[in-house]
């Protein structure tokens, strides 16, 4: 007879275990590098998708550990050029648009020209940004699973 303690840590190792299709594995990590690169989201958020998606949360987990807040910062130059770009702006007027308004705080954040003139244009880089590297990272991590699993 299983007691409680032997059913919950059955469930975690099941739950977070890396034994799993290459596949899975590898999107779990891509899936967590892109919402740990994206601002806002965390580790709640990507394992309730990873375990939407039915992908590996563990590689799921580290990948969003990873990147969290760092990904985010290290990717913003490249995230205002992107983002700027497609919206006809310089990445330094996004900069400056950003200390302009960052001291009128949340009530003002979804106003129609904030939002068109600032956030939209850092969202669409920073879903650009993160998914091109998020897809690096799954195809790098595929390819090196698929690889160890016919060494063996």
């Amino acid at each position: 007879m299983t007691t409680l303690y032997q059913k919950i840590k059955a469930f975690f190792l099941r739950f977070f275990t890396l034994k799993d299709t290459p596949h899975n594995i590898a999107a779990g990590f891509a899936l967590g590098i892109f919402l740990g690169i994206v601002p806002g989201e965390g580790v709640a958020t990507t394992l309730i998708l990873a375990t939407l998606f039915r992908i590996n949360k563990a590689s799921a987990t580290i990948g969003v550990l990873v990147t969290n807040m760092w990904g985010t910062v290290a990717t913003l130059p490249l995230v205002t050029l992107i983002g700027g770009f497609l919206f006809g702006m310089t990445p330094s007027h996004l900069n400056e648009q950003f200390h302009q308004t960052y001291h009128l705080g949340l009530r003002f954040f979804l106003s129609k020209i904030i939002f068109f003139d600032l956030v939209l244009p850092l969202i669409v880089g920073f879903v650009i940004v993160a998914g091109a590297i998020s897809l690096a990272a799954y195809f790098l991590l595929y390819f090196i699973l698929k690889y160890k699993n016919y060494s063996k």
